[in-house]
């Protein structure tokens, strides 16, 4: 594979990762029955990579900031915390930048359910998007033999990342946080107003596109819940990968991750048996829970990947008969915005637009003018 990056990003040369499957293309015609076997040489002298790969809500941060007090070094600015996590997201602002700048190149968002156009990452803007990746982690990462990455939007991405990886001669660990898919569309019903349908669709493309994408790469799957319960599931697993490239966790260590995890990270619960109860979950979601659980519990397998790939075929012909109806309903309602922007009465309502969405500035404002007491 050949790959270029010019300091100013004009050019960039970048090989169709085989991991990238065609919306609607039969997995068997793809060559994916089987995952290739592991190269079981040991870790030591190579620069490692932990990249936590899970959907919005599932966990993500958690397990990165484990990752982080396990010994992984993270980016040096982090994306801020905010009210809806309080206690920080522990992902790159540069990545999340990137990220959001590629999706938006390629027409879409990390909210988009659908999956993303066929060739995407032979896109101008998925090479941009690598050579700013390739620039961001020498940056940030030179001096580190192993550091942890996370961004929810990777897990529609990791396609891209794992071939940049591979020409760094970084070796990935991919951990794949997951959860009742309830409990994630409750929390994204909850800060982002997204609709049930959405959100399960948007969940099963996230973890049919990670687990196509990490097969034949060192991997493990680590159900959210049970993480909470006992956090050393997590260090076990990386352990087994990891060898003594995971420093042993001694007191101090210890402290630090379970007064960072508390009980207050948990805001939904739903039981397994509410999935196949509700009659607007398809039964797929379900499945693909069953199969989430059963790769962190077994590990994986041949069998449990022939069930993955079941479950994208049903996933992929339901996309395709939806798909130009969405693209069309879509566009429709882009030309609506658009001329209502437009309109008189919209430019004449900015300031109440302004004022609603900034109460504190115009508090500010308020008070700087009319000189009151605080």
């Amino acid at each position: 594979m050949s790959s270029s990056c010019e300091h100013n990003g004009a050019s960039a040369v970048i090989k169709l990762c085989p991991q990238n499957v065609g919306l609607g293309q039969p997995l068997s015609l793809m060559g994916y029955g089987e995952a290739p076997r592991l190269d079981t040489t040991s870790l030591q002298g190579k620069k490692v990579c932990v990249i936590v790969c899970g959907m919005h809500r599932t966990g993500t941060s958690a397990m990165t900031r484990v990752v982080n007090l396990l010994g992984a070094d993270i980016a040096k600015r982090l994306v801020a915390p905010r009210p809806d996590n309080i206690r920080g997201y522990w992902e790159a602002s540069a990545i999340v930048r990137i990220h959001n700048d590629l999706l938006e190149g390629l027409g879409t968002s990390s909210a988009d359910p659908l999956p993303l156009p066929e060739g995407w990452i032979e896109s101008i803007s998925a090479q941009q998007a690598r050579c700013k990746l390739v620039s961001m982690i020498k940056s940030d990462f030179a001096a580190s033999d192993m550091f942890v990455v996370k961004d929810p939007r990777l897990s529609r991405l990791l396609p891209l990342w794992l071939d940049l990886l591979d020409e760094l001669g970084i070796e990935p660990i991919i951990v794949v946080p997951f959860r009742n898919p309830l409990e994630v569309a409750a929390s994204l019903e909850t800060r982002d107003r997204m609709s049930l349908a959405a959100s399960l669709m948007l969940y099963s493309y996230s973890y049919l596109d990670t687990e196509l994408a990490s097969r034949g790469r060192r991997r493990c799957f680590v159900g959210f819940n049970q993480f909470l319960d006992d956090w050393h599931v997590l260090e076990r697993k990386l352990r087994d990968i990891l060898g003594p490239r995971l420093a042993p966790v001694n007191h101090e260590r210890s402290k630090a991750v379970e007064s960072y995890l508390t009980s207050d990270l948990r805001h939904h619960r739903f039981s397994r048996d509410e999935l196949d109860r509700l009659p607007h979950v398809p039964g797929i979601v379900a499945d693909l829970f069953d199969c989430l659980n059963d790769a962190a519990d077994r590990g994986d397998s041949a069998s449990l990947r022939r069930s993955f790939d079941e479950i994208r075929r049903h996933a992929d012909d339901a996309a395709m008969m939806f798909r130009e109806l969405v693209v069309s309903e879509r566009a429709v309602l882009s030309e609506h915005i658009h001329i209502m922007e437009g309109s008189t009465s919209w430019r004449l309502t900015a300031p109440l637009r302004w004022m609603k969405d900034r109460p504190s500035a115009w508090a500010r404002l308020l008070s700087s003018r009319l000189r009151l007491p605080h």
